[in-house]
């Protein structure tokens, strides 16, 4: 007989950086019930919202709610009389009765979005099954961050770019050490003299292929041509150099891609988008992706991505034909004024309004853009048995994109690190990490395979190289 002993308890509230307003959204979506009803029962806390449940629903009760945002807990049935005690005298809507498996809310937002996330949804049923989701966090500071980047910015200037390579590790680290998962951070441990090593390489190549372009120019092309080649054993480089060197709970993370794989995905298929009036753009974003994924791994287990080649051309063709309408609609509404396109004087305030709306759009569209892909490329990515869920939001991105721009520009680029820091507490606030089990049993399995895999790192090349 099964054992329906266990109950959600609702105690605390909602999670730092969740406001009620969203999770409210998410809640009345989930239940559908009105917002009212939603916040009412958001703002009834210290309570217990259902009972009666086997161990599995009670799992599954946990991993909806603590997406929503509520920091809820499974535990033991209390006797009637104790829960009748902890009964609120607020109006409150228990969670429907009926709802044995409840679904899993997709990220709503006011775009197409959503749409595309449901269709992914036969890729990442982990999410459901999933026992304990955990939500990384950014605890970095905008004015924290600055004092550390104006530093950076007036050595590299003092020593004419070599202090670029110690620059670039005391970023790493601020934002490696401020990303958390579990109340652990993560760890950069590249040494500054090996980046330099990389760069004054590559500066030197640079040099080179300038100085001979500028005087025999069919010879610069010829070194242009060779650099080229090159680019798939920099890029591989590169991933291994940034893998190895990123470090969570005293376990490094890997990447095994080859160069004939790095060949095909930033050689070959791009290749072919000319030929194919860029059609072919999403099955690049589909290969570069599995490229990333598939060769990553922390310790000894691997990443996979479990993405198709239709769920981004789902996400193109919505983009491309929004770019469409855009252009569509702007012709129409010139025609529609009747103004003499002749005349530059009566041309210039209709241009000015119509080209700040088409930069608006162009932004919106741009941030669904990052905001899909971003949202498919974790939500179908697993490591082992865990998953992701990213619940990125097109408006808010929009949001961040606009005012970042508008601030760094006001402020002649001083609130640069403000504007990296906002984005990057941002993105990791729609980020979960659903663990099976537990994250700990977890490591400690890997402690022991990698025990003997001991420190090769790579010594040069620490380009960035990024599908999202």
């Amino acid at each position: 007989m099964e054992n329906n002993s266990f109950e959600i308890y609702y105690k605390e509230g909602l999670k730092s950086g969740i406001s009620i307003e969203e999770a409210a959204e998410k809640l009345s979506q989930l239940l559908k019930i009105s917002l009212n009803k939603a916040e009412l029962m958001i703002t009834a806390t210290d309570r217990v919202v259902k009972s009666g449940l086997s161990n599995e629903q009670a799992e599954k009760y946990y991993t909806v709610l603590s997406r929503i945002g509520l920091q809820v807990s499974v535990q033991q049935s209390r006797p009637q009389k104790v829960m009748e005690q902890v009964d609120v005298t607020e109006p409150t809507v228990p969670l429907e009765e009926d709802v044995t498996e409840p679904t899993i809310p997709q990220a709503e937002d006011d775009t197409p979005q959503s749409v595309i996330s449901a269709s992914n949804s036969t890729h990442y049923d982990h999410a459901v099954d999933a026992k304990k989701p955990i939500q990384l966090m950014f605890k970095g500071k905008g004015f924290e961050y600055f004092k550390i980047w104006i530093v950076n910015i007036f050595l590299t200037i003092l020593t004419l770019g070599i202090y670029s390579a110690w620059a670039k590790v005391r970023n790493k680290q601020y934002f490696y050490g401020n990303t958390f998962i579990d109340g652990n951070s993560f760890n950069y441990t590249a040494k500054p003299l090996a980046i330099l090593k990389g760069r004054l390489i590559a500066v030197g190549l640079f040099i080179v292929y300038a100085v001979i372009n500028q005087f025999i120019p069919i010879v610069g092309l010829i070194l242009f041509l060779i650099l080229m080649a090159f680019l798939p054993w920099i890029i591989i480089r590169s991933l291994a150099f940034n893998a190895r060197n990123s470090v969570f709970r005293n376990i490094r993370f890997n990447f095994t891609g080859t160069v004939g794989d790095a060949v095909k995905a930033f050689l070959l298929w791009p290749l072919l988008m000319l030929p194919t009036l860029g059609l072919i753009l999403p099955f690049v974003w589909y290969k570069q992706s599995r490229f990333f994924v598939n060769h990553s791994a922390y310790g000894t287990t691997g990443f996979n991505i479990h993405a198709t080649v239709k769920d981004y051309y789902k996400i193109f063709f919505i983009f491309l034909g929004s770019i469409i309408l855009l252009v569509v609609a702007m012709s129409i509404l010139i025609a529609a004024i009747g103004i003499d396109q002749n005349n530059p004087a009566a041309m210039m305030p209709v241009m000015a309004i119509t080209g700040s709306l088409s930069l608006l759009v162009y932004l919106f569209m741009f941030a669904f853009l990052a905001a899909a892909l971003g949202n498919l490329y974790f939500n179908t990515t697993t490591l082992d048995e865990h998953g992701f869920t990213s619940t990125l939001k097109t408006r808010n991105i929009a949001w961040i994109y606009f005012s970042n721009t508008l601030a760094i520009a006001f402020s002649l680029g001083l609130l640069i690190p403000w504007a990296q820091v906002r984005m990057t507490a941002y993105r990791l606030s729609c980020l979960q990490l659903n663990v099976v089990d537990s994250l700990d049993a977890f490591i400690a399995a890997e402690e022991e395979q990698v025990s003997a895999l001991g420190e090769q790192i790579g010594d040069v090349f620490d380009m960035e190289f990024s599908v999202i």
